[in-house]
């Protein structure tokens, strides 16, 4: 009797269960990892293009400032620091419309600009005048700044001290502060000092 040979086939098996879930594993992990790089990405570019409008808004504001009618702001410091007793003359947006600014449009555009669908309204964008070289004024501002200057702000003020005491300089130079809120917290703000000159000096 003649004898069949019979051969076993052996079938693909494919993936185990186990093998499947740990490429599930590895997969999530990687996934994971890009997002959280995806995310910290767009944190720091919209952090940086905060930083970046901030401080465009606030050159731009120093600039025309800077341009401005010395004696009529000049008068308007020493007005304000007389009534309030501060030793600072506030100014924002709702001052446009006021004999400072010739025109009102040109002001609000700066001082309440709309950028990237952002209003920096008067909560966001700050203007402070400072009389230029006096000793009383200046020690009141270190020992009481205004609570929109911010921190890194209210230390370089702390550490500084007035090197030249010629009164004549307050009929000449206005110091201007301009602080631009970009964020909700605190440290998310940009600030730009200069100086405002009578024309006689421009």
């Amino acid at each position: 009797m003649e004898r069949k040979k019979f051969f076993a086939l052996h079938a693909s098996t494919g993936f185990t269960l186990i093998e499947i879930l740990a490429s599930i594993v590895i997969l999530s992990a990687v996934a994971i990892g890009m997002f959280s790089f995806f995310t910290n990405a767009m944190k720091y570019t919209t952090y940086n293009q905060g930083k970046t409008v901030a401080i465009n808004i606030a050159r731009g504001i120093l600039a025309y400032m800077e341009h401005r009618d010395f004696t009529a702001l000049k008068q308007y410091v020493d007005e304000q620091i007389h009534n309030t007793d501060e030793p600072f003359a506030r100014i924002d947006a709702s001052h446009c419309s006021s004999s400072l600014f010739e025109n009102q449009q040109v002001c609000e555009a700066l001082l309440r600009p709309t950028i990237n669908n952002v209003t920096y309204d008067e909560k966001r964008v700050h203007l402070f005048l400072v009389p230029y070289n006096d000793t009383e004024t200046w020690n009141k501002l270190q020992n009481s700044p205004p609570p929109e200057f911010p921190s890194s702000l209210k230390q370089k003020i702390k550490g500084e001290s007035i090197k030249n005491t010629d009164p004549n300089l307050q009929n000449y130079l206005l110091k201007i502060y301009v602080i631009v809120r970009w964020g909700d917290k605190e440290e998310d703000a940009e600030w730009l000092e200069g100086v405002i000159a009578n024309e006689t000096i421009r």
